[in-house]
C-alpha cells in the first residue's frame, strides 16, 4: 500500500486502518503482560500494585480487539475500478470523491467502495452488501435531509452503472454547483 495515511474518504483506508489496529493490540499485549509479567518475578508474587494496573488496562485493550473485530468483515474495494473513476472526476472541483466509507447505523454497518457528492447529492457504489440497496439509500436520504436538501441519493450494486454515473457527472458542470463539501464532511464524521 503506497498510501499508508489514516485519513477517512481516501482510498486503502479500511486495510490502513486495520494494520494500525493490529499494531496497536500488538503493543497493549506487550504492555500488559509486561505491566504483570516483569513485577511478578521481581518481587516474587502476583499480589501488588502492577498486577491490578494491568488487569485494570485489559478494557482500553478489549476495546482495540472489538473494534478489529467489527471491522474485519469490511475491506477496501477493487484498485482498478477506483482509478478508472477517480480520472473521471479528478480537476472537476464540483465533483468530491470518497472512498472506503464504512457507515454505521442503528441497524448495523454498511460499505461503500466509493461515493460521489456532486451538487448537493450522494451517488453511492456499494457492491456485496448485506443491506439492501433501498435500505443504504434511505440512510443516506437520512444524511442529506440533515442538509436540507430535497434530492435522493443513488446507490448503484453495479461497477458499470457507477462509472456511467461518474461520466455522466464529470461531463455535465452544473451552472450553480452547490456546496458538498458540508456532505462529504458529515460521511467522515459517520464513517468508522
Amino acid at each position: 500500500m503506497e498510501n499508508a495515511q489514516l485519513v477517512k474518504g481516501t482510498y486503502g483506508y479500511i486495510q490502513c486502518w486495520k494494520q494500525k489496529k493490529l499494531i496497536a493490540i500488538g503493543v497493549w499485549a506487550v504492555f500488559i503482560a509486561g505491566m504483570i509479567g516483569i513485577p511478578a518475578l521481581v518481587f516474587h508474587s502476583r499480589y501488588n500494585a502492577f498486577t491490578i494496573a494491568g488487569i485494570v488496562m485489559v478494557l482500553p485493550a478489549a476495546r482495540q480487539i472489538v473494534q478489529y473485530i467489527a471491522m474485519s468483515g469490511f475491506s477496501t474495494g477493487n484498485r482498478e475500478e477506483y482509478e478508472a473513476v477517480e480520472s473521471r472526476v479528478e480537476g472537476k472541483e464540483w465533483l468530491i470523491l470518497l472512498s472506503d466509507m464504512v457507515l454505521s447505523s442503528e441497524t448495523g454497518h454498511m460499505v461503500l467502495n466509493m461515493i460521489i457528492v456532486c451538487n448537493g447529492n450522494i451517488y453511492g457504489y456499494a457492491p456485496k452488501q448485506k443491506k439492501d440497496r433501498e435500505a443504504i439509500e434511505a440512510y443516506l436520504a437520512n444524511v442529506l435531509s440533515e442538509e436540507d436538501s430535497h434530492k435522493r441519493p443513488v446507490v448503484h450494486e453495479d461497477f458499470r452503472e457507477f462509472e456511467e454515473m461518474a461520466i455522466m457527472l464529470a461531463a455535465n458542470e452544473p451552472s450553480q454547483p452547490m456546496e458538498g463539501h458540508c456532505i462529504a464532511e458529515r460521511l467522515k464524521a459517520l464513517c468508522l
